[in-house]
């Protein structure tokens, strides 16, 4: 869906000057910048390309015949397909209205994207934002959060690290690769106690978030959750809770 959707806007608005529109890989919000070591996608129309996803860590810098280019450093490419490539920002791109260039075996398509120090995103589904329960299942109706309990955010963009990642490398477990701000995360609007906040261990470009759902009654049901870092807000989704 979310592809038809891109489509339709590269097809109205592509030819003003773009050849990619590129969005921030975990929200897919419009207009939503990026931050080095981040995730992004890229759509377009990409020739000659197969649909094609990495097995192999670091992540490669060619995919599929495919590469990635922001500001003129190499991106790790996790996902190509003929419309759609996933890549991380480096995390070497400075804040600032930056080019990307997408080169296929037949083609090299390019577009810009604003990159700032944090850019918060949560990973969405159809139902809700990418959210473990205290007990490790996967927030859902079926499967809701108790007030009080600890929920696993899964996001990316949080900006500066408490230590250097390798671009396309999995993130550290010892020591752990910590933001060095704490970001604040509301939860049906009420400020949610946050209990830890770096990149999870072994996986690249994904940010975790422990936050303790607070104990309020009128949280309940289908509630809204959003995070913000140094002063920016990612895009909203939705947990539920007992």
């Amino acid at each position: 869906m979310r592809s038809l959707v891109l489509a339709a806007l590269l097809a109205c608005c592509g030819a003003l000057s773009a050849q990619v529109v590129v969005l921030n890989g975990a929200s897919f919000r419009v207009g939503q910048p990026v931050t080095g070591g981040s995730w992004a996608a890229a759509f377009g129309t990409f020739p000659s390309v197969t649909q094609t996803t990495a097995t192999t860590s670091p992540i490669p810098k060619t995919l599929g015949g495919v590469t990635v280019s922001v500001n003129g450093v190499a991106a790790p490419v996790y996902f190509v397909s003929p419309s759609q490539v996933n890549f991380l920002v480096p995390f070497a791109v400075t804040p600032g209205l930056r080019n990307v260039e997408v080169k296929t075996s037949s083609a090299t398509l390019t577009g810009t994207v604003r990159v700032i120090s944090a850019a918060p995103g949560i990973f969405a589904n159809p139902t809700g934002g990418a959210v473990l329960n205290q007990d490790g299942a996967l927030n859902a109706d079926a499967a809701r959060a108790g007030r009080g309990q600890v929920i696993s955010i899964y996001a990316t963009g949080p900006g500066a690290l408490s230590r250097a990642i390798e671009d396309g490398t999995g993130a550290p477990s010892s020591p752990l690769a910590l933001t060095t701000s704490t970001p604040d995360v509301f939860i049906a609007g009420v400020p949610a106690a946050v209990q830890f906040s770096g990149m999870a261990p072994g996986f690249s470009g994904l940010w975790q978030i422990n936050a303790v759902v607070p104990e309020r009654a009128f949280i309940t049901g289908r509630v809204p959750l959003q995070v913000y870092m140094d002063g920016v807000d990612s895009n909203e989704v939705t947990i539920f809770v007992q």
